[in-house]
């Protein structure tokens, strides 16, 4: 939750600050791009990071879909409360559940649904 919250203000007061929230946008993922590809070297070797790997174009769609999730919100938060948006963004938690359920054949238990009422529940508080 510290960290939700510091990133969450982290990203809404350098939206606002900035003036340009897609442009903080971009300024984000050019540093993590720019840290990533180092970190990924250190963990498996140069020779892995060049390689064309199974599932590589899939990978790839998921990485530009969360840029432009990423994107969105930062562009939220720089207009709206930013309690409400940080609250909107976590609920991605109730889609992956069903994602997983309805796409990848991922079971439902009464755990998962309890969490999913929780996250439910408090992003209507929230609201």
């Amino acid at each position: 939750g510290c960290f939700i919250a510091a990133y969450s203000v982290t990203d809404g007061i350098g939206a606002r600050l900035s003036g340009a929230p897609m442009a903080y946008t971009v300024w984000m993922c050019a540093l993590w791009g720019v840290l990533m590809p180092a970190v990924y070297i250190g963990l498996r070797g140069p020779k892995s990071l060049f390689s064309l790997r199974p599932g590589f174009f899939t990978a790839f769609a998921g990485g530009l879909v969360s840029l432009l999730a990423y994107g969105i919100i930062i562009y939220a938060m720089a207009g709206a409360p930013m309690g409400a948006v940080s609250a909107l963004r976590e609920t991605s938690v109730l889609f992956a559940a069903l994602i997983g359920y309805f796409f990848l054949g991922e079971t439902l238990t009464v755990r998962k649904v309890l969490a999913c009422v929780v996250i439910a529940t408090g992003t209507i508080l929230i609201g």
